[in-house]
């Protein structure tokens, strides 16, 4: 923008419109937009969960012990044992793998005061949400157990053309 200047002819006096100050929008779009990029961090670094499969974790595991993760594996449900404590408490434990047919690494997943699902079974699907200790078990979150059961889905027969 142009500078405007008022003159008054008989007194001779000169109002100028002061010039904008442009370094305090520079300042104030600097501290906006850090602002911006400190909550946008913040904000996933707090709420991002990694997705590993049992051997990605295992191989992994000294860095993610005590990180909120997921892992997936299948069901061995050989593994699966459901303890009732109390009224109120109970513990579900079973073991997933990548591979049923070749379980070489076991991932045991403990579940505590959850219902016991009735998609767990063998060769069920699982998705857990929670965070391995120290001894390599993993415990699950509450509500962080996930199943599906490839039994229950069967692929649809190609309809016979005429």
């Amino acid at each position: 923008m142009s500078g405007v200047s008022w003159t008054n002819k008989d007194e001779g006096l000169v109002l100028e419109q002061p010039k904008q100050n442009r370094l305090k929008f520079v300042v104030a779009g600097v501290v906006l937009v850090a602002a911006i990029v400190y909550l946008v961090v913040n904000a996933m670094s707090g709420n991002t969960q990694l997705y590993k499969t049992v051997g990605e974790f295992y191989s992994e595991q000294a860095r993610l012990t005590g990180r909120d993760l997921r892992v997936a594996g299948w069901v061995m449900g050989d593994s699966i044992q459901y303890t009732q404590i109390d009224a109120t408490n109970s513990r579900l434990e079973f073991d997933i793998v990548d591979d049923v047919n070749n379980p070489t690494q076991r991932l045991r997943v403990v579940a505590l005061n959850e219902p016991k699902p009735d998609l767990l079974q063998h060769q069920a699907q699982a998705l857990v949400e929670g965070h391995a200790e120290d001894s390599g078990t993993f415990v699950a979150n509450k509500g962080g157990l996930f199943l599906k059961c490839p039994t229950r889905y069967e692929e649809m027969q190609p309809a016979a053309s005429s």
